[in-house]
């Protein structure tokens, strides 16, 4: 089986002061699934580490670690995603009142009918509305 992962889970997992049964349970999901991301989650993942970084959350040193730790796991990158940012993309945004970046997440795992890993509360709410199963948590 496969599902999507967020920004916000793969970021909560590698931050030492954000753990979670949630998260802790998506982690080993790694173990036996692979998870798959729209296009832009690797700039988000980039950015969320330079901002910690730049906030002294996290040395230089921990994020390379974390940035490798998280390369070796079965992650696929959705093509498909980038071609969906300007039909199905906006109507989630629209509909669900969100951003691009989260609606991508929604359009991800309904399109392929895999659940849902997030740690946001307004996707959490807009996969219940759609029908979408989320891990981790239950809908809003």
């Amino acid at each position: 089986m496969s599902f999507v992962v967020d920004a916000s889970v793969m970021l909560a997992w590698q931050f030492p002061d954000e753990a979670s049964e949630a998260v802790d349970e998506v982690a080993e999901m790694f173990i036996d699934q692979t998870a798959w991301v729209p296009a832009h989650w690797h700039a988000e993942i980039a950015n969320g580490f330079a901002v910690a970084v730049r906030r002294k959350r996290l040395t230089p040193d921990y994020r390379h670690g974390a940035l490798m730790r998280i390369s070796d796991l079965p992650i696929e990158t959705d093509q498909e995603s980038t071609k969906a940012l300007w039909n199905e993309t906006q109507l989630l945004c629209d509909d669900c009142q969100l951003s691009a970046y989260d609606a991508a997440y929604l359009e991800l795992a309904r399109r392929r009918r895999i659940p849902l890993a997030t740690l946001d509360t307004a996707m959490v709410r807009a996969a219940g509305e759609l029908g979408i199963s989320l891990i981790g948590r239950r809908s809003a």
